[in-house]
């Protein structure tokens, strides 16, 4: 919030007007800063601060309502600190900015599966310092390669798949190959019974009707011209 009202050089609303600038202009400053604040705020904390009038009575509100520096505050955040833990969901950049620049709290709080990464900062560390953004940049670099190593081993296994796929569809392919040259091949015999093609004498349905046909069927699946290759007998 101090940012934002620096931002817009009304920061000094929050505090007693200073001597040297005029009512006209102080009142300018206070009204910008009101109303940066009026908009950051909810409507639930908005009520509690609806009938202050100046900057300062609105930031002093806001103070004691919500900066406690009691004892028990300060016991309840050390708590929720030191048993902060990082979960596995979580990215390693918001954890860090939880963290409040805090070294070895960053290493402590960081789930099982970054403990080899700990154990190598800390014995290559032989000043026996820690500091804060060389923790967070391996921390961070750490995140990055476990990222490219996923994403390699997906790429991998969908290569995999591929080729499996087009293994199969060249096998059947093969197949139907196979199919259409054994049909060919039978299309080429001929009957040395009644002379016609796709069938040898053994299967002649002349033959085996008597006589009372003069039609011999083709081979099976074969529906295609007859060409004129040698006879086989």
């Amino acid at each position: 919030m101090k940012a934002i009202l620096r931002k817009d050089n009304c920061l000094a609303a929050i505090e007693e007007k200073p001597v040297a600038i005029t009512d006209k202009k102080w009142k300018e400053i206070d009204n910008n800063a009101i109303a940066n604040l009026h908009l950051a705020l909810v409507d639930a904390v908005l009520s509690s601060i609806a009938e202050k009038t100046t900057t300062k009575e609105i930031w002093d509100t806001l103070t004691s309502l919500y900066e406690v520096k009691s004892l028990h505050t300060r016991i309840f955040l050390k708590r929720k600190l030191y048993t902060l833990r990082m979960s596995e969901s979580t990215s390693v950049t918001d954890h860090i900015n939880n963290l409040n620049e805090r070294a070895e709290l960053l290493l402590q709080s960081l789930p099982d599966s970054y403990d080899q990464l700990v154990i190598n900062i800390t014995n290559y560390n032989i000043a026996d310092l820690l500091h804060f953004e060389d923790v967070a940049g391996a921390v961070l670099e750490e995140e990055s390669r476990r990222k490219n190593k996923e994403d390699m081993v997906e790429s991998a296994r969908q290569i995999e798949a591929l080729v499996m796929t087009k293994g199969r569809s060249t096998e059947r392919g093969s197949s139907g190959s196979q199919s259409h040259d054994r049909c060919q091949s039978k299309k080429r015999l001929k009957c040395y019974h009644c002379g016609k093609r796709g069938h040898v004498k053994k299967d002649c349905w002349h033959l085996k009707n008597g006589g009372k046909n003069s039609e011999a069927p083709t081979s099976q699946g074969c529906m295609a011209n007859t060409s004129e290759d040698e006879d086989i007998l």
